[in-house]
């Protein structure tokens, strides 16, 4: 009976082994990662500064004094000047551009999205990183409030930890990636708040960025912080984070879930770095 039982044990977890290898697929994106696309700006903004123009000058003809109190009779009797007809040059204004609202778009290659969360059997921590991040951010320099952050996506398949067989059975049972209605997590930016009234070349700042956060279809409203350096009017960089309830999105809930052998902690920490490159049009 001993025998028969542990044999049992051995078979079940060997079917159990075998269908997540089956069902968690592999990490190869579907297709190429993307985003909904912001519409690039279309003109610079300007201003106007007044530049100082000289006026042209006029020669006129001094009387010739040759002895005092006379006139010579040729300056006498020159006629006079006629008004002149051409027109008066008057200060034109000039017109100098300022910064234009710009589009950056995310450089997957550049850029990296990851989770990291507590396990206690085995005890540690587990992270999962993939390039695989798309989106775009329109930045407003001379009106902080009116920029913009368009629809960041993440390939949730294509992330991999330090362990295959953890990769499977995220792929098969845990995000359930491993099927196409949920290979994708989207953050639908809402509000922006902490904005500078300013924003200027090589100048780091910091904000937040409230909005509705979808994993394993279902949606939760969360909020980044995020660090934004201004490298140069080409390129941005930066990092969000964020810390969110895995229950809250059913992620290995004992109700919903019969594969829950890793004992893992609630929270669940997200973060993006990512490179922006200015981009002219969509």
């Amino acid at each position: 009976m001993a025998l028969f039982g542990a044999g049992a044990i051995f078979g079940g977890l060997v079917s159990l082994f075998a269908f997540i290898t089956i069902t968690g697929g592999t990490a190869e994106p579907s297709q190429p990662i993307s985003a909904p696309t912001l519409a690039a700006p279309v003109s610079a903004s300007t201003q106007t500064v007044i530049a100082e123009v000289p006026l042209p000058t006029q020669e006129l003809l001094a009387p010739v004094v040759q002895e005092e109190g006379a006139v010579t009779e040729e300056i006498k009797n020159e006629p006079p000047l006629e008004p002149s007809l051409e027109p008066t040059i008057e200060p034109t204004p000039t017109a100098e551009p300022t910064l234009a609202p710009q589009l950056f778009r995310i450089d997957s290659d550049q850029s990296e999205a990851r989770f990291s969360v507590y396990e206690t059997f085995p005890e540690g921590t587990a992270v999962g990183r993939t390039n695989q991040i798309a989106g775009d951010i329109i930045v407003d320099f001379n009106t902080p409030a009116n920029s913009q952050l368009g629809v960041i996506r993440v390939n949730l398949r294509s992330l991999v930890t330090d362990d295959p067989q953890r990769d499977l059975s995220i792929r098969c049972c845990v995000l359930l990636t491993a099927q196409d209605i949920y290979e994708f997590g989207e953050f639908a930016p809402s509000a922006l708040s902490g904005l500078p009234e300013e924003v200027e070349v090589g100048q780091l700042y910091t904000f937040s960025v409230t909005g509705n956060l979808t994993i394993r279809g279902t949606t939760q409203q969360a909020t980044f912080g995020v660090e934004l350096l201004v490298d140069s009017l080409e390129e941005l960089r930066g990092k969000a984070k964020t810390t969110v309830n895995r229950s809250d999105y059913n992620i290995l809930n004992n109700a919903d879930n019969g594969f829950d052998y890793h004992g893992v902690v609630e929270e669940i920490e997200l973060e993006f770095d990512f490179v922006a490159d200015a981009v002219s049009q969509n």
